[in-house]
């Protein structure tokens, strides 16, 4: 940082563009893609990033307090919407094996399947609302950009 500039000092107008286009990017995915979701699969966002986190996960398997800290949201939260997923057949909860006090989630063969219809739409609207507005020289540059502000690429460092 110069000397004599105070990290509390206001944003430039440069600044502000990027965080604020930062945030709205973000929200207005969000949107889209739990409406898209909703309408095409009656699937939330929320639980397709559950859905997905188990997808990815070795077995289809991972603790329930492991998927509240990587998508960010209480344990609490987790719950409700594991219960939903639960209800439809998507998931099942079993004790953690290596910790009698914890549970896991256990993606189903339903689940897979709903989760293989959900991506569909994920990625469609994706692809059309965000990535294919950008060249492939923005796309680096913006990818880049993370990286120097410290994401690695991993769903793990959010």
């Amino acid at each position: 940082m110069p000397s004599g500039t105070s990290p509390s000092r206001p944003l430039t107008p440069t600044e502000r563009a990027a965080w604020l286009g930062l945030l709205c990017t973000h929200t207005r995915l969000l949107r889209t893609l739990d409406v898209e979701l909703m309408a095409a699969e009656r699937l939330p966002m929320s639980s397709f990033e559950v859905l997905l986190a188990l997808a990815e996960a070795p077995g289809g398997r991972l603790r329930m307090k492991d998927i509240a800290t990587s998508l960010l949201i209480s344990r609490s939260g987790l719950t409700r919407i594991v219960d939903d997923l639960e209800r439809q057949g998507f998931v099942e909860r079993r004790k953690c094996p290596t910790d009698a006090r914890g549970f896991d989630a256990i993606l189903t063969d339903a689940g897979t399947k709903a989760y293989r219809r959900a991506r569909k739409v994920h990625l469609t609207s994706l692809r059309r609302e965000f990535l294919d507005q950008l060249t492939p020289e923005q796309l680096t540059a913006l990818s880049e950009i993370w990286r120097t502000a410290g994401f690695d690429g991993s769903a793990s460092t959010c």
